[in-house]
């Protein structure tokens, strides 16, 4: 696997180590709670073909991301973006989630969310 740089735009896909599943990448350094501690993850995703469903998001980071399928929607907002990337990321006052894995080498439910 090559290094992933992030961010990554929205809508692109991508498929997680451990995982055969294609998920679409739909927020940026979302917050989230896990085991009653916030933190944030890189990315926000939604599996494919069916999307979100019951208000599901799937969270994952750039050392996760085993393959990029799909390069999302790339604009001048966010190549900005892509610019002030690490100077957001050290401005975030939450720590910097992982992603848990189970004994099996799946993930957990309560990280995916499915």
């Amino acid at each position: 696997m090559s290094e992933i740089h992030p961010p990554l735009p929205v809508g692109s896909v991508v498929k997680v180590t451990g995982s055969e599943q294609e998920f679409v990448i739909i927020s940026q350094l979302p917050v989230t709670e896990i085991d009653e501690k916030q933190g944030y993850f890189e990315f926000g995703a939604a599996m494919l073909p069916m999307g979100i469903s019951s208000q599901e998001m799937i969270f994952f980071n750039s050392e996760d991301v085993d393959k990029i399928i799909y390069l999302g929607y790339i604009d001048v907002q966010f190549q900005e973006f892509a610019n002030q990337y690490e100077e957001i990321l050290t401005s975030i006052e939450y720590e910097q989630l992982t992603i848990t894995r189970a004994s099996n080498n799946d993930y957990t439910s309560e990280i995916f969310g499915f």
